[in-house]
C-alpha cells in the first residue's frame, strides 16, 4: 500500500506562508493540452515545492496552476479557472472558478469560489505564485500552439 501523507493544519499553513523563490530565471507555458511542464521553488526553510500550470486543449481559457511539496507531493493549493463545478466534501457546489488550499483531513479537496475578471493564464500562474508567497518568479515565455 502506498504511503498516505498528511499535515496539520499548522504545518500547512506554514508551508504556505513560506517565503519562496524560484529556481529557473525562465519559464516556458505548457501549451494548450501539454502534461508535465512544471517549475520549482524553494522556502527560505529549504522546503522545495513544484507548481504545475496546465491549460486545456480544446478551450486554453481553461485551465489551473498548483503548487504541492516536492518530497511527498502534497498538494497545497490549485487555482482552477473556467473549469467545471467543484463538489466539496461537504456536498457543497462550488462553480466556476475556484482555489483549492490544502485543509487538514480534506487536503485540497475543498474549493472556494474566486474572481478573477480578465484570466489570462500567465497572470492566473503569477496570481497562484503571490498567493504562494513566491517573491521571485521567473520571466514567462508562451508554449508553442500546435495545431491550432
Amino acid at each position: 500500500m502506498a504511503q498516505q501523507w498528511t499535515l496539520s493544519q499548522a504545518d500547512a499553513e506554514r508551508l504556505i506562508d513560506e517565503i519562496k523563490k524560484t529556481f529557473e530565471r525562465e519559464f516556458t507555458m505548457p501549451a494548450p493540452g501539454e502534461h508535465n511542464r512544471e517549475f520549482r521553488v524553494k522556502g527560505v526553510g529549504g522546503t522545495e515545492y513544484t507548481i504545475a500550470p496546465y491549460q486545456g486543449k480544446r478551450d486554453p481559457s481553461k485551465h489551473s496552476v498548483s503548487a504541492r511539496t516536492s518530497r511527498n507531493n502534497i498538494q497545497l493549493m490549485r487555482l482552477c479557472v473556467n473549469g467545471a463545478p467543484h463538489t466539496n466534501p461537504d456536498g457543497t457546489v462550488t462553480s466556476g472558478t475556484h482555489l483549492h488550499v490544502y485543509r487538514e483531513g480534506y487536503d485540497a479537496r475543498t474549493a472556494d469560489p474566486v474572481d478573477i475578471e480578465s484570466p489570462d493564464f500567465v497572470e492566473d500562474t503569477i496570481l497562484l505564485l503571490k498567493k504562494f508567497n513566491v517573491i521571485e518568479i521567473p520571466s514567462f515565455q508562451d508554449g508553442i500552439k500546435v495545431g491550432i
